[in-house]
């Protein structure tokens, strides 16, 4: 009898927790969160740019399946134009010696030109204008600006093609950030101007502490409520700034171990909440809210950013030689999508919220979905 009683003893017990471990996880389940899954949704070849000529006179005729279809521009190689979110091709033209690209057109211009025609992303006419300089277009293709020949100045434009306004600096402009109706500027000698509609300067500072004082990098958010500069050289400084009624006041400075000698890649995410700079082949993202700097570190130096997600995710791409490697990955959080090819061009956007991938000649769409 008591040989029994102790048979029966273990395997009532172990029954008994197993049901009580059933009961926990299905009354108190652990919210594991959702996965984002990237996957592709089309692949397009693009035409070859030595076989494209600028049109002349731009057409003014959309593509017949796309007249209210979401323009995506891009730029891949000598060749740039906008995708539409079902991946047809609205517009691709051959880079006569740079482009002004916005999401709502973009200016084909030559090295020496003083003449320039603005065209929206059919490739029809908007306007002409003229000026001795280049043209820049803000993010949003609202703005029209000409950076002076030399430098020295910008002057803004209407939308009929005259003089908003006109503004000379005493030192040449190394940095512009125009992401809609904020206006910052760097110059050589270390100033970072904030500026207003009018042209006129509603924030200008000094960056001290390097043995050379020039700005490297600037960017303002999308809503005007951040601004960032990468100043100096021996030592370089990363300082991001706060608004403050209409000016701009000093919420964070770092000192970065790079030694850049050239405009440093930054910008913020399109709904503002953090700025992505680049590093010594590191990508560097920095939380306002916290405030902190986390390095990401990249196997090359930084080629491409793009926001997908509407700036929840962030899409970064580290080239050696030919070796690329893409990262899609949450700010703070761990790695999404790692993938390494090969590629000679290189591009990277967004559409729809997903990420527009540019390889050598062709373009994807990248969905990325939360199971």
């Amino acid at each position: 009898m008591a040989f029994s009683v102790r048979k029966k003893r273990p395997a009532r017990v172990f029954f008994v927790a197993l049901l009580a471990i059933i009961l926990y996880f299905g009354l108190f389940p652990y919210p594991l969160g959702r996965e984002i899954v990237a996957r592709p949704v089309w692949s397009v070849t693009l035409p070859d740019p030595g076989a494209l000529q600028p049109l002349n006179p731009p057409s003014t005729v959309p593509a017949p399946d796309s007249a209210k279809a979401i323009a995506a521009p891009f730029q891949l190689g000598d060749l740039f134009g906008y995708a539409a979110a079902n991946g047809d091709i609205l517009h691709a033209e051959k880079t006569l010696f740079r482009v002004a690209l916005s999401q709502a057109g973009f200016v084909n211009y030559t090295r020496l030109g003083t003449n320039w025609i603005l065209q929206n992303v059919r490739g029809a006419r908007v306007l002409s204008f003229s000026g001795y300089g280049y043209p820049l277009l803000s993010s949003d293709g609202g703005r029209i600006f000409i950076v002076k020949a030399d430098l020295s100045g910008l002057i803004e434009l209407d939308r009929a093609g005259d003089v908003r306004w006109s503004r000379d600096f005493p030192a040449i402009l190394t940095a512009v950030s125009v992401p809609g109706d904020y206006l910052l500027v760097g110059l050589l000698n270390g100033t970072l101007l904030l500026l207003n509609g009018r042209g006129s300067p509603v924030y200008e500072h000094v960056m001290g502490g390097s043995r050379l004082p020039v700005i490297l990098g600037a960017a303002v958010s999308p809503d005007g409520s951040l601004a960032a500069s990468v100043s100096g050289v021996a030592p370089q400084f990363l300082t991001v700034l706060r608004r403050q009624g209409t000016g701009l006041a000093e919420m964070a400075k770092e000192v970065l171990a790079s030694d850049f000698r050239r405009e440093v890649r930054m910008s913020f995410s399109p709904d503002s909440r953090y700025l992505l700079v680049e590093g010594e082949h590191a990508a560097g993202i920095f939380d306002p809210a916290a405030p902190r700097l986390a390095w990401l570190s990249l196997p090359g130096g930084l080629a491409d950013v793009s926001f997908p997600g509407g700036g929840r995710l962030t899409a970064v791409a580290a080239r050696d030689g030919t070796r690329v490697e893409l990262r899609i990955l949450r700010p703070f959080s761990s790695p999404i999508l790692t993938e390494t090819f090969t590629a000679q061009q290189l591009f990277l956007g967004t559409v729809e919220g997903d990420l527009l991938l540019g390889l050598d000649g062709r373009l994807l769409r990248i969905g990325l979905e939360a199971l």
